[in-house]
Formats: structure tokens, sequence, C-alpha cells
């Protein structure tokens, strides 16, 4: 248990903020699939109607992953395209002054 509490630890001073929050997904439906089927030893209906909320992390966990790679790749592209931009600027830069 010591060892997980580290890792979650080192990913949040990481700053890997998508690595915590599709470990919290998968932990949530993991924990739910696991009281879900207990109970449905017990009572199926009720066991069942749980199975609801595993499957709404896990595409809550899709969502945010898909997201939070859209995001990256559009900063990242943006920043390119700014650090391009500057690099042809200082080369025009130096071939008006010769």
């Amino acid at each position: 248990m010591n060892n997980i509490w580290d890792k979650i630890t080192g990913m949040y001073r990481e700053k890997r903020e998508i690595s915590l929050l599709t470990w919290a997904y998968a932990s949530v439906a993991v924990v739910v699939l696991i009281v879900a089927g207990l109970i449905a030893l017990v009572n199926q209906p009720t066991g069942v109607s749980l199975l609801v909320v595993p499957l709404i992390s896990v595409v809550a966990m899709i969502a945010n992953v898909v997201v939070w790679a859209l995001i990256r790749f559009i900063i990242e592209t943006h920043e390119q395209n700014e650090k391009s931009k500057v690099r042809n600027e200082k080369q025009s830069n130096k071939t008006t002054k010769r």
C-alpha cells in the first residue's frame, strides 16, 4: 500500500495529472465492479444496476484521455509553429544584414 501511495505522490509532484486521473477512474471502476459482483450474489437486479457506475467511469476515462491528447496536440503544434516563425525571422534578419 505504501508503494502505491509513493507512486501516486510521485506522479503528483511530476505534474502528471492525466495519469492520476486515469488511475482514479480505473480504481473507481474496479472497486464498484467488485462491489456490484458481491451485491449481485445476494440481489441480482441491484448488482446489475450497479454495473452502470463502472461503465460510466470507463467512458469518462476514455473521454478525458482523448480530450487531453487533443489539447496536448494543439498546444505542441502551436509551440512548434511559434518556434519555426522565430527561427525564420532570425534567418531572414541574418540574410538582410548581409
